[in-house]
């Protein structure tokens, strides 16, 4: 089932948007003109990534500054991994097929 998050046209660098579609709770992030949906909270410790920094496509966690790829999701310095979670389009809307 698509589930619409965001109009094309309301992202913006800097966005991160938390959502959660049934049990799931959900990170939209774009920046540098990318967008990318992942896991909300840090697997390492459960902490929400809403206020994450990204730099150079890694994203890192406030709580304890663990750095992950968003192309792979894996943590940089363990073996921690992000779930990720394919973008699709519907007309001007961006969501996800959970």
């Amino acid at each position: 089932m698509f589930h619409r998050l965001i109009r094309i046209m309301d992202l913006y660098d800097g966005l991160r948007l938390p959502v959660t579609i049934g049990r799931k709770e959900l990170l939209l992030i774009h920046e540098d003109g990318r967008t990318w949906l992942m896991q909300r909270r840090c697997p390492h410790a459960d902490f929400p990534l809403d206020r994450c920094t990204v730099m150079n496509e890694q994203l890192r966690c406030p709580g304890h500054g663990l750095t992950f790829s968003l192309r792979s999701g894996k943590c940089q310095t363990s073996s921690y991994q992000l779930e990720q979670f394919r973008i699709d389009y519907d007309g001007q809307w961006l969501g996800v097929e959970i």
